[in-house]
């Protein structure tokens, strides 16, 4: 009785060692109101769900306190060193995720067809880089869909972001242990 259930638990960590987790982040800027919900669904049930308004997160440092014009080339060779050591890990990550939805659509206007023109022209060079950058590291299972809207009479900016990735149980828990011992150096 107790080596049927020893065996039980075992394929049942197994299956969960390698089941799929899907994670949905869906970020909406809209009006100077920021919106980012995320869904986790682990075996086809939805364990997590959670919307968070990041309209009120401010800052409470000032960054100019931080920074004089001595210190910055020393903390630039720290930020770049940091980033050195998370990057190999972080990649390593990301060639396990999947994409299998990805839509991101921005629609605004300055008031003025020139600006509003050039500044269309900026938001796609931005998307243009950050998404071949992403993607040049995880593997796409679909066809992403990126849309700038310029409105050349009204002056707002809207941005939609939906995107749905997953990963191997085992994998992400194999990513975060790395990057848990990956030594960070932050110096103030």
């Amino acid at each position: 009785m107790l080596l049927v259930i020893i065996c039980l638990i075992a394929v049942l960590l197994l299956l969960v060692f390698f089941s799929k987790i899907v994670i949905s982040i869906q970020y909406t800027y809209e009006l100077n109101k920021q919106f980012v919900t995320f869904s986790i669904i682990v075996l086809r049930i939805r364990i997590f769900k959670k919307k968070y308004d990041l309209t009120d997160v401010k800052e409470h440092k000032n960054i100019e306190d931080h920074l004089n014009f001595e210190s910055f080339p020393e903390k630039i060779k720290t930020i770049h060193q940091t980033w050195k050591n998370l990057n190999r890990v972080i990649n390593k990550i990301l060639q396990k995720v999947r994409v299998h939805h990805f839509s991101w659509v921005t629609t605004g206007g300055t008031g003025d067809a020139f600006t509003t023109g050039m500044a269309s022209g900026g938001i796609w060079s931005v998307k243009g880089i950050l998404t071949g950058f992403l993607f040049e590291k995880i593997q796409l299972k679909c066809r992403p869909y990126i849309h700038v809207e310029p409105n050349f009479q009204q002056r707002f900016l809207q941005s939609d972001l939906e995107c749905m990735i997953s990963i191997r149980f085992g994998q992400a828990i194999h990513g975060l242990i790395k990057i848990i011992k990956t030594p960070i150096k932050l110096q103030n």
